[in-house]
């Protein structure tokens, strides 16, 4: 499949899925530093801009029933915005669908973007494959039944691809068209995992190795970040036709980048990071990016935002020229 020289990029405001402000201002910031402006000025035929969302949608502090999480009514409606305008971006062409850049802004917006591109997949003759490669420093497998529960659903963004136990129901619409949720062992890989972080509990590692899937310590990125994401990257080359890449920043370690949401120190530099992304969106069967957990409170001056928008650039740029 050749790669699609055209872009849509869709700007997500929205921190209502966890407590700490500041991720919904992350879409302005890369359009304040000029994202589709740079990636036009460098020959890309066709950029889009999209605005799934009236407004931001912000956390409001609130109680919770048992087993359900915290502002669910408005964490769901962003979910089905976002698939929506996902969904038509990828049906706007006859032929090769756009690239799709999705920026954040909550990262537990995944299952309705890779229930968009299942759906597309599958409209397809014959039927196409889609598969995840989960850059985040946490396994997200909480779960709304957990004891003691804290009601916070970007905890829970593993959970709810998956589907694993105590998933909300008012999720299982983002799915594939079979009904089968829209992840599991054959499509999936986490990679840059921190495997100390306290928050990844034993029961999550269990869930995965239990269940075979392929995961990818933060320690092995930082030691040899090429080789790590061409093994993980050929692991799903053989087994699916197009792959989503979602990138939670805070997989990049906050000492020298602390541009994440909530901060984890994976021992993984920018530059490490960066440059297994770069193996990623170098296949032709990589159809999308997701960048989630931008918080440009951690950014006064758009440093780090700016340099992480240079980065993408260049390496979609590439893209164009293959």
């Amino acid at each position: 499949m050749a790669a699609s020289r055209s872009i849509s990029i869709t700007y997500v405001p929205a921190d209502c899925g966890s407590v700490i402000p500041g991720k919904s201002k992350a879409p302005k910031a890369f359009r304040d530093v000029g994202i589709a402006t740079k990636l036009r000025d460098l020959g890309l035929p066709s950029v889009s801009e999209h605005h799934p969302l009236d407004s931001p949608a912000s956390y409001v502090a609130t109680t919770f029933a048992p087993g359900s999480v915290r502002n669910e009514a408005v964490n769901i409606s962003v979910c089905q915005r976002v698939h929506r305008t996902i969904a038509q971006n990828l049906g706007a062409s006859v032929t090769q669908p756009p690239f799709q850049l999705i920026l954040g802004g909550e990262c537990c917006m995944s299952p309705a973007i890779l229930s968009a591109f299942w759906q597309h997949a599958d409209s397809q003759s014959p039927p196409m494959r889609v598969g995840l490669i989960y850059i985040d420093a946490d396994t997200d497998l909480a779960s709304p039944a957990d004891p003691g529960s804290t009601g916070i659903f970007a905890g829970m963004n593993m959970t709810h691809l998956v589907r694993s136990s105590g998933a909300l129901q008012s999720m299982e619409q983002f799915s594939r068209p079979s009904g089968e949720p829209v992840c599991d062992a054959s499509n999936t890989i986490l990679f840059g995992t921190n495997m100390s972080f306290s928050g990844n509990k034993p029961e999550h590692f269990a869930y995965l190795f239990d269940n075979e899937y392929q995961v990818v310590s933060s320690a092995s990125i930082a030691h040899e970040p090429e080789q790590r994401a061409r093994k993980a990257l050929k692991y799903l080359e053989d087994r699916v036709d197009v792959i989503m890449v979602h990138l939670d920043v805070d997989s990049i370690d906050p000492q020298m980048f602390p541009l994440a949401n909530v901060p984890n120190f994976t021992g993984v530099t920018f530059e490490q990071m960066m440059r297994a992304l770069k193996v990623f969106l170098g296949s032709d069967k990589v159809g999308g990016l997701t960048v989630a957990e931008v918080n440009p409170d951690h950014d006064p001056g758009l440093e780090m935002v700016s340099r992480l928008t240079d980065q993408l650039v260049a390496m979609l740029a590439v893209r164009r020229e293959k």
